[in-house]
C-alpha cells in the first residue's frame, strides 16, 4: 500500500491549512485537501473535539473508562488516540484512566488463540501502565458477574450458548441486530463486573450510518439518536462512541500514514456474509488461483 491509493486529481490542489500541495481528503462534502501533517492533525481533532464537545470527564471521580478494542481499523484507531493523549505534552492530555477489553468474536479454539498471543504483542507497544482483559462476546449469556482472569479470553465456555442463541434466529435481519443487541449486553455486563461505568466503543461513522438505517428499516426511528451519537447514557452505564465522525476512509488513510494497520486482529478476508464460516465463492476462487494458499488459510469471510 502507498499513499497513491488513497489520492485521486491532485492537479493544482492546495491544503486548506497551510497551502502546501495537498494529497489527502476525507469525507468533508466541500472536498477539502490537506497536506499529510494537517490530515493527521484534522483527524486527531475530531477525535478529541467529540468527547470535549460532551464534556464527558468534567468529574474527576468518574475517569475509569473501558476502552473497547475489536482488532479492526477503527479499534485500533481509538486504542492508539487513547494512548497518544496520555502521553500528550504539547496539547492537554486527556483525563481518562483506562482499562483495555479486547472483544473477541471469532468461535474456533485455534483463532482465538491466536488472538491472545496478538494482544500479549500489542501491550508491549500500547498502553503498558494499564490493566488488559480479554473477552469473548459470548460473556452476554452471563447472567451474574463475570469472574475476569488476565491471559485468557474469558467467557468461552458461553460460547455453545452464544452461537445457538444466534443460529436459532432464522431471520437474517433480526439476526443481525440480536449480534448487536448481546455484544451490548457484554460490554454492560463486563463493566458492571469491573465497577466501571463509561465505555468507549469504535464505532466510527460508517457503521452508524448502516445502523441507522437498520434501525429505521425496523421500525425504531423514534429511539435512534442515542444510538447513533456521542453519548449514549443507560440507567447505569454510557456508553461513548469519541469516532461516530470519522469515516473508514478518513481511519484508513490516518492508520496507514501512523504505521496504525500493522495492529489489527483481523480474521476475516472479506465481508461478504456467508451461511457457514467457510469463503465466499470469490475468495475461494481466489484462494484456488493462488500458487501459494498458505497464508489465505486462516482466514474467512463474515459470518451471517
Amino acid at each position: 500500500m502507498n499513499s497513491t491509493d488513497f489520492t485521486t486529481d491532485l492537479d493544482g490542489k492546495k491544503c486548506v491549512k497551510c497551502e502546501k500541495d495537498a494529497k489527502f481528503t476525507g469525507v468533508d462534502p466541500k472536498k477539502a485537501w490537506y497536506c499529510q501533517e494537517c490530515f493527521i492533525q484534522m483527524v486527531r481533532n475530531k477525535f478529541r473535539s467529540a468527547l470535549s464537545k460532551k464534556k464527558i470527564y468534567k468529574d474527576a471521580d468518574a475517569r475509569e473508562t473501558l476502552i473497547v478494542y475489536d482488532g479492526s481499523p477503527s479499534g485500533a484507531f481509538l486504542l492508539n488516540q487513547i494512548d497518544d493523549a496520555l502521553k500528550q505534552i504539547t496539547y492537554k492530555r486527556l483525563m481518562v484512566q483506562p482499562t483495555v477489553l479486547v472483544l473477541v468474536s471469532v468461535t474456533e479454539e485455534t483463532e482465538i488463540q491466536r488472538v491472545v498471543e496478538r494482544v500479549e504483542e500489542l501491550k508491549k507497544e500500547l498502553l503498558e501502565n494499564v490493566r488488559w482483559f480479554i473477552a469473548h462476546v459470548a460473556c452476554s449469556m452471563y447472567t451474574d458477574l463475570v469472574d475476569l482472569e488476565d491471559l485468557r479470553c474469558n467467557g468461552t465456555e458461553k460460547i455453545p450458548e452464544y452461537t445457538n442463541l444466534l443460529s436459532s434466529c432464522s431471520v437474517p435481519t433480526y439476526r443481525k441486530e440480536l449480534e448487536r443487541i448481546l455484544r451490548e449486553k457484554c460490554l454492560q455486563n463486563i463493566s458492571k463486573s469491573l465497577k466501571i461505568s463509561k465505555c468507549m466503543v469504535p464505532d466510527d461513522a460508517d457503521d452508524l450510518g448502516r445502523l441507522a438505517l437498520d434501525q429505521l428499516c425496523l421500525g425504531r426511528g423514534g429511539s435512534l439518536s442515542p444510538l447513533v451519537t456521542v453519548t449514549d447514557k443507560r440507567s447505569d452505564f454510557l456508553l461513548i462512541r469519541p469516532i461516530c465522525d470519522l469515516s473508514k476512509r478518513e481511519i484508513s488513510i490516518y492508520n496507514y500514514l501512523c504505521a496504525i494497520d500493522k495492529q489489527y486482529i483481523q480474521c476475516l478476508l472479506c465481508h461478504v456474509e456467508v451461511a457457514d464460516c467457510s469463503l465466499c465463492s470469490t475468495c475461494s476462487a481466489i484462494r484456488d488461483s493462488c500458487s501459494d494458499d498458505s497464508l489465505l488459510a486462516r482466514f474467512k469471510c463474515n459470518k451471517l
